[in-house]
Parts: C-alpha cells; structure tokens; sequence
C-alpha cells in the first residue's frame, strides 16, 4: 500500500519521503513503482517523458526524521495499535505545527488511544488498492479533529483525482469493508460446502453485480427493484445467510500450503510463472480501461 500510496502524491507533483525501516523494502517498493509507472505510460495516462520526474519526487529513507519537513503524513504501517501509537508519539515529536497525520487504518479506532498530542490535525484516511487508481477514500474525523484540517484534507484529495467519503461516526471497516466481509461469509460458505467453485463465483459476480453496481450502487438498486418487491424478500426465510463470522476451513488449508495468492504466486488461481509485477500490470491494465469509460460516459478528463 505504501508504494502506491507515495506514487500517487508523486504523480500530483509533490515531494515524497517514503519511509521504512528496512532498506530492502523500499528496495521492493521502488521496483512496485517503477512497473506501476510503466503500466500508466504504456496505458497513455502519463505523457512518457514524466516517469524519471515523478520518481524523482520519492526520497526513500529509514529514519522518521524526515517528518520534521512534512506538511502532511500518511501512514500505513500494520494494524498494530501499540506500534501505531509508538509512532505517533514520534511523530508528534518530530513534525512542525502544520503537519495534517493520516492514518490509513482499516479497523482500528485510532483516537481512543491517541489521547495527547495535536489531536486537531489526526485522522483516518482509508485508502483502497491499489490506491494510484481507485478513487475512493474514507475519511473519519476524531472527537478534536478541527473541521480545518477534514476541509484542507478534502481540498488535498480532490486535487489528487480522489473520491473522498466523510464517515458521520467511526466503525471498524467503513463502508465497503463492511460490504467485502459480508459478502466474504458466503463466498467461503459457498467454496467450503462445495455449491460452487472460486472461478464459477467470480464469473457469476463479473456477469452480474459487476455489470450493475457501477450504475446503480447498492442502495439505489432497490428503488429500481422497488421497495415494495425488496420488503417481501427481506421477509423471505428460504435464503439463510450465515449469521456468524468463522474460519474457512479452505482458507486456512491454503495458508497453511503457503498458497497467499499473488504474492506468493498461487491463491484460489495460480498465477505462476508471472512475477507479482507482470499479474499486478495485467490487473491495472484491466482497471485502467474500466476507468477511461466510465470517466468518458461521465465527460471526465482521461
């Protein structure tokens, strides 16, 4: 995430310092921004001659001393609460008074452990991958966020091309990530009693709700269906949905053969002999082309 996440201020014009603690990662990272480059030119959604520009712009480095110059921090470390507010707390330390901090959390609510601080300049910025393509931002405002910094942050993504969607209140996942782990309780429901296979799932969902969604959202969907129709299946008891959150057994089975999908080369699809950046080109490709025609169905820049 973070690779994409410094690509896509990068590709806005703006200084990047991408941190890590260990230097082969920012090894990986700059090799994953260098294809991502690649696949934009190549998709003629960068002029050719800015590659060399934009990766100019990313400053790797291991020490977070680099936060005394930043005007805005995004981070995307793991879901680790106390490793989370370690880093706060350096941070805090090290930024000047302007500094805006993001987090990229997916779950974690990060203002009951943030208790001191410039509480007025933190919040939750969820991205979603790979985040140089897809619009979409959450944003959750804290109890002392100041309506300044959730305006300047707005204004920051808007010129980023982003899609920004303000939360009323925190809660674990959002929207869409509520969504994907609903829907996630009966894909392996489905896969693990055998009704149907990953590939017959995910043909069924591309020749439907894929086709669909992107004109009629989720919710507009039943205005079209008509509430009436919607209340008597919501009442209808022949369609049992798993009510309770448990382990796939084949998911577990697949991790345990070290089966982690793409990165590993083999999930659900195997995607051997492709290396992670040929199926992640492949992959990009395929969003970018979704992305040109809805943005000219919409009259929208390419």
């Amino acid at each position: 995430m973070g690779h994409s996440l410094a690509l896509v201020f990068a590709q806005a014009g703006y200084e990047v310092d991408l941190v890590d603690m260990k230097e082969e990662a920012l090894e990986k990272a700059f090799g994953l921004i260098r294809a991502s480059l690649e696949t934009l030119r190549t998709a003629k959604m960068i002029p050719s001659g800015s590659v060399p520009k934009i990766l100019k712009r990313i400053h790797p480095s291991t020490s977070l001393d680099v936060g005394k110059r930043a005007d805005v921090v995004v981070e995307a470390i793991s879901e680790n609460a106390p490793a989370k507010k370690r880093l706060y707390h350096s941070l805090f330390a090290l930024c000047p008074p302007r500094t805006i901090f993001a987090s990229n959390t997916s779950y974690l609510n990060i203002f009951q452990f943030l208790k001191t601080g410039p509480l007025e300049r933190v919040m939750i910025a969820h991205w979603y991958a790979p985040p140089h393509l897809i619009p979409l931002v959450d944003l959750v405002k804290g109890p002392k966020t100041s309506g300044e910094t959730v305006e300047t942050f707005i204004e920051l993504l808007r010129k980023l091309g982003k899609e920004p969607v303000l939360m009323k209140k925190f809660i674990p996942g959002y929207i869409v990530n509520r969504l994907q782990r609903a829907m996630g309780r009966e894909i392996f429901h489905l896969i693990d009693g055998g009704f149907a296979s990953p590939e017959d799932i995910d043909r069924a969902v591309k020749n439907s709700l894929g086709f669909r969604i992107p004109v009629v959202g989720v919710v507009q969907r039943y205005d079209y269906t008509g509430l009436d129709q919607a209340l008597r299946v919501e009442r209808n008891p022949s369609i049992h949905l798993v009510s309770k959150d448990r382990i796939s057994p084949t998911l577990k089975n697949l991790v345990k053969r070290g089966c982690l999908g793409v990165k590993s080369g083999k999930g659900f699809y195997d995607y051997s002999p492709k290396t992670t950046a040929e199926v992640l080109r492949e992959r990009d490709l395929r969003l970018i082309a979704i992305s040109k025609f809805f943005r000219k169905r919409t009259g929208q820049a390419s």
